[in-house]
């Protein structure tokens, strides 16, 4: 298949070129996420770049060598022309389920939602990172997560959690918001399911842990189905990647990131969903509660998590959106959430505040250009852009980053 060929097929789109989408349609199928060293190599010299060090297996840009052994193992043996063939294969394969690649250099990528791995990454166990980019079937995503809300519970969930969470869902994807969500079966399926009869614009979006032609689990086919026709589902692994549980935990951190607040609905002591609510306090997004009985084992982890400072108790969507903090008058294009102020310089660290020094309004700046002027290490780089990306500060282009203009607070539009 030409690069012609792929150009042409439903599963690309025009924002970004080709080069730039074949690159990172491989490097999704060269590493198993997250690969920390993959999105760093890609974020120093670019998806193009990354994408040809990887295929011809050579080190770049100055990184250990062991960054490079994430993506060993599935091009080992192979060719640069065979790895090029089966990424272009993967693009193919999307655009006949009606999926597309998303990217960050296109004007859809959620990069708000995103920007706070890195510091997860920096602050955990140092093996999450942001996805080097999503499959997506269904609507845009890029309003995320100001205006998603991330519903998660027990599979095996009790009548009274099932009804809690379609009681969420609608009401929460009446009010505007997009719920997300992990497709499985007790609060998953009945928040999706909810949010769908609410008829809105995107209500809600399933994040899977396989790839995006293929439905897990197979007796939820019929609603990811119709969630990828009134919503949207997202994965970061390629065609035709079967589940696993550790693909569950590692998904489990974008379904916190593209929700502007987390909602554990019924979790047992060790239930997965402890982990997205894990996700969610890393990324600095308000975690809330719903209780139970105390005679439920499905409500243990939900108490256990409401014995720990600085998590909210809700028992419906009033509560829910009060926390959120809804704008009085919403309008025509109003969104639920204000555009936070951006800091003054005073207020930044002083990492934060050479990264924002180095950079330039009009002239885009690459991440080794930005290291080499501040001194700091490349680590420390990537996680400042991340500060200032999140802060309205900087913006990332097809090319490098850039100071953003000082703008007043307005509110989303």
């Amino acid at each position: 298949m030409s690069t012609t060929d792929v150009d042409d097929l439903p599963g690309t789109g025009a924002a970004a070129p080709i080069a730039v989408r074949i690159a990172r349609a491989g490097l999704l199928r060269a590493c198993e996420p997250s690969a920390r060293g993959v999105a760093a190599l890609v974020e120093l010299v670019g998806p193009v770049r990354a994408w040809h060090a990887v295929r011809s297996r050579t080190a770049t840009a100055g990184l250990p060598v062991e960054w490079m052994a994430e993506t060993d193992a599935r091009t080992a043996g192979l060719t640069p022309g065979q790895l090029d063939d089966t990424a272009r294969a993967d693009l193919a394969t999307a655009g006949r389920v009606g999926a597309r690649l998303v990217v960050p250099e296109d004007e859809e990528w959620p990069a708000a939602a995103l920007h706070g791995l890195w510091q997860v990454d920096r602050i955990a166990d140092r093996t999450t990172a942001p996805p080097v980019a999503l499959y997506v079937r269904g609507g845009s995503i890029g309003d995320l997560p100001h205006t998603g809300i991330t519903v998660v519970g027990s599979r095996a969930a009790t009548a009274y959690g099932q009804r809690v969470a379609a009681d969420l869902g609608h009401a929460l994807a009446d009010a505007g918001l997009t719920v997300v969500s992990g497709a499985a079966f007790g609060i998953d399926a009945s928040a999706h399911r909810a949010a769908m009869a609410a008829q809105a614009q995107l209500p809600t979006l399933a994040v899977l842990a396989c790839g995006i032609d293929r439905a897990y689990p197979a007796a939820n086919a019929a609603l990811i189905e119709r969630i990828g026709e009134l919503g949207a589902v997202v994965t970061e692994y390629p065609p035709g990647t079967h589940p696993s549980r550790l693909r569950f935990l590692v998904r489990n951190r974008l379904i916190a990131a593209l929700g502007a607040a987390t909602i554990v609905v019924e979790a047992g002591i060790r239930s997965g969903t402890l982990s997205t609510a894990g996700a969610a306090e890393k990324l600095h997004r308000p975690l809330m509660v719903v209780p139970g009985p105390v005679t439920s084992a499905l409500s243990v982890g939900c108490h256990r998590l409401l014995q720990e400072p600085g998590r909210h108790l809700v028992t419906g969507p009033a509560d829910v959106l009060e926390i959120l903090r809804p704008v009085e008058h919403l309008g025509d294009q109003g969104h639920l959430f204000e555009t936070p102020t951006a800091p003054a310089d005073d207020d930044l660290g002083p990492s934060v505040k050479a990264v924002s020094d180095a950079l330039s309004v009009r002239l885009a700046r690459t991440v080794p250009e930005i290291a080499r002027d501040t001194g700091l290490p490349t680590r420390d780089a990537l996680d400042a852009l991340a500060v200032l990306e999140a802060s309205g500060l900087a913006s990332r282009t097809g090319t490098g980053w850039r100071r953003s203009p000082r703008t007043r607070t307005r509110r989303s539009q």
